[in-house]
């Protein structure tokens, strides 16, 4: 796990609430997402918050996964969370692993 934006200019925040969808509280359908966007999982962690990728099934349940922290779930296109992440190596190495598998 380990996929999240950081934009340079912004707060993730005003980020996604710029270029995302908020989805609510509740993950949305992994199928239901829309072509070519991604779910992107804001985290409340207390001192920070933390906006995580779901760039994948897997990672998608893994931010899923239910605990204390309030969470809010977006859905943003993925161009437009190319420049403030390192989506594409993650892309690349989903790529690369299911060609292997």
């Amino acid at each position: 796990m380990g996929c999240y934006i950081n934009p340079q200019n912004e707060r993730k925040e005003a980020f996604l609430g710029r270029e995302g969808t908020f989805v609510g509280i509740l993950p949305p359908e992994w199928g239901a997402v829309p072509e070519g966007s991604l779910p992107v999982c804001l985290v409340d962690n207390g001192l920070f918050t933390a906006a995580g990728i779901a760039y994948c099934a897997e990672e998608m349940a893994a931010f899923a996964h239910p605990d204390s922290r309030p969470k809010r779930w977006f859905t943003v296109p993925v161009e437009k969370l190319l420049p403030v992440s390192p989506l594409s190596e993650y892309l690349d190495r989903e790529k690369s692993d299911r060609g292997h598998a």
